[in-house]
């Protein structure tokens, strides 16, 4: 086991029009590390700055939670000065505080990244309470490998073959719009990248899996460069290297149309309805189609990803056994039963509550349990390195460190924290070295 967390900076900055000057955060902790115990006091503070002073002109809102329950807010208060919070926590969990810059009505501000995006601005800080003593919410269903193996029936009744392969012009690498059969109503699809006039059972293998959303995968040829068959998969099995409109007007029309209910929740009152399902399948199928390729080395069979990208790897790595090494990044789909516990669930918070605490459709409860991260931990048997971070409030840290301890005992695994990490800003340092170093040895 190999644990780091990584504060590099506890100055979260980003810039905007609205305001005169870049705002900033910072954040002074009572704790060394962001690691604390059950039973001690810890106090945050926090402040906000404007082209680095403090500011009687911008106004902040700030927010303390520990798990799942709401703690403190201060609101619409003017960042002229530092604000100090305090909690004692009294069980395992997440401590976090986050901090937004707001107008005067109290409405949050935003910039735009730069994939034109709109994203907050705000910063934050989050501590893990006895991080190690942070277990499974519930036990996985009995007939958890029965079902998978069930499953992989079903695949396997499903003769694997290449629909199509299209080349790619490119001077680098030898690179094929793929699509490749596969059981339930999508093919695998994506891009396959390896170096020029390869010889047989000579690449190591890499395959990235995709996080949420509905988009073209894409043509790594940076990783064939290295030296690498990589598959680029796409998550849904659909046409890649479409122009954009052709993505918004899926995920507007179909797969996340507003005010209905999106891709990630379909069927999920059922486990052979449930979407993921579908998707789990073709990551099966991606990986039995890289190892059937002559130039596969016969060794090295390496997954990446992040968000759902992450549940993927975490469900290839619990199916596959001839996978070598793993990253997975701020992973989605861990600990669906938090909530049930008082916990912060993973993306995509499958399970609603009633008032009274309990699941407004038990059956969605059951189903969710064969697509947890944190049981398909349990079955992993290759190195893996994770990454969570203090102010994930989709994939909370909470939820991804129950499937890092789930991992079993003689696996290596290793784990980064970055207390100021929010879900798009927490990655593990160590994986790409020690990737290169295991293919080396």
């Amino acid at each position: 086991m190999n644990l780091k967390f990584f504060a590099v900076s506890t100055v979260f900055a980003l810039s905007i029009l609205a305001i005169a000057g870049e705002v900033t955060f910072d954040f002074k902790c009572n704790k060394e590390t962001p690691f604390c115990k059950a039973g001690e006091k810890i106090t945050i503070t926090a402040q906000a700055l404007v082209d680095g002073k403090p500011s009687d002109k911008q106004k902040i809102s700030c927010y303390l939670t520990f798990n799942d329950k709401h703690i403190k807010s201060l609101r619409k208060v003017y960042a002229d000065k530092p604000y100090t919070f305090e909690y004692t926590p009294d069980s395992p969990g997440w401590i976090a505080l986050r901090v937004y810059a707001v107008d005067e009505k109290g409405k949050r501000l935003s910039k735009r990244t730069k994939r034109r995006r709109s994203q907050n601005i705000y910063g934050g800080y989050g501590l893990m309470v006895d991080a190690d003593k942070l277990t499974q919410s519930v036990p996985e269903p009995a007939d958890f490998d029965e079902f998978w193996n069930k499953v992989k029936a079903e695949l396997a009744a499903v003769p694997m073959k290449e629909i199509e392969k299209k080349h790619v012009n490119n001077k680098v690498a030898d690179v094929f719009d793929m699509k490749i059969s596969c059981a339930g109503d999508k093919p695998v699809s994506g891009y396959l990248c390896m170096p020029k006039n390869a010889k047989p059972k000579s690449l190591p293998a890499i395959l990235f899996f995709h996080g949420a959303g509905v988009n073209s995968s894409f043509a790594n040829v940076s990783r064939a460069a290295q030296g690498f068959i990589y598959f680029d998969v796409n998550a849904h099995g659909i046409e890649n290297g479409k122009r954009g409109n052709f993505y918004s007007d899926l995920r507007a029309n179909y797969y996340l149309p507003k005010g209905k209910v999106g891709y990630p929740h379909w069927g999920k009152e059922d486990r052979d309805t449930f979407y993921f399902k579908g998707m789990f399948m073709r990551v099966m199928r991606a990986l039995e189609y890289v190892k059937s390729l002559p130039q596969w080395d016969g060794k090295h069979l390496i997954v990446c990803g992040s968000s759902q990208g992450g549940a993927q790897v975490l469900a290839a790595c619990g199916l596959d056994k001839d996978i070598t090494f793993a990253k997975c990044e701020v992973p989605a789909m861990c600990d669906h039963a938090g909530c049930l516990v008082k916990h912060a669930s993973g993306w995509p918070k499958l399970i609603k509550l009633k008032k009274d605490g309990k699941p407004v459709d038990p059956k969605v409860v059951v189903c969710a349990g064969y697509f947890d991260g944190v049981h398909f931990a349990k079955r992993i048997q290759c190195p893996i390195y994770f990454s969570t971070g203090g102010i994930d409030f989709t994939c909370p840290p909470s939820s991804v460190y129950k499937a890092y301890h789930n991992v079993p005992n003689g696996v290596f695994k290793n784990i980064e924290y970055t207390p100021t990490g929010n879900h798009g800003g927490s990655k593990n340092k160590s994986f790409e070295s020690s990737m290169l170093k295991h293919i080396k040895e």
